[in-house]
Order: structure tokens, then sequence, then C-alpha cells
């Protein structure tokens, strides 16, 4: 349904939501983004046989 290009779209915008999180509030900034992401764009993410291709650039911030 979804490729690897869709895949890293959505693994790009989950770190940016991640990093303006942390950018605006800290740690904790970064926690909700995260909470944000995975209310969001976890439910599409999962649908993509691909890992996170965050990991395989060793930008990941999660793995």
């Amino acid at each position: 349904m979804f490729g690897r290009k869709a895949a890293a779209a959505l693994d790009n915008a989950a770190a940016a939501l991640h990093d303006t999180g942390k950018k605006v509030a800290g740690n904790a900034g970064g926690r909700v983004g995260d909470t944000i992401a995975n209310a969001v764009l976890a439910p599409i993410r999962n649908q993509i046989n691909a890992s996170c291709t965050n990991c395989s650039r060793g930008k990941c911030k999660k793995h």
C-alpha cells in the first residue's frame, strides 16, 4: 500500500515533531512530540513493512 518513500516521510515527520517539541519545552516537549507522532502517524506507519529509515541513516533518536 505504501512504499519506502512514504515510510521515510513519516519517519522524518515524527523526528521533526520530536525536535520541535524539544526546542520549545525541553525533554518534556520531546515526549509530547513523540506522543503526538504515535497518535497521528503510527497507525499509518504500522501499515508499511519497512524498517525505520532514520535508523539506517544513523539519524534515529528513538532506537
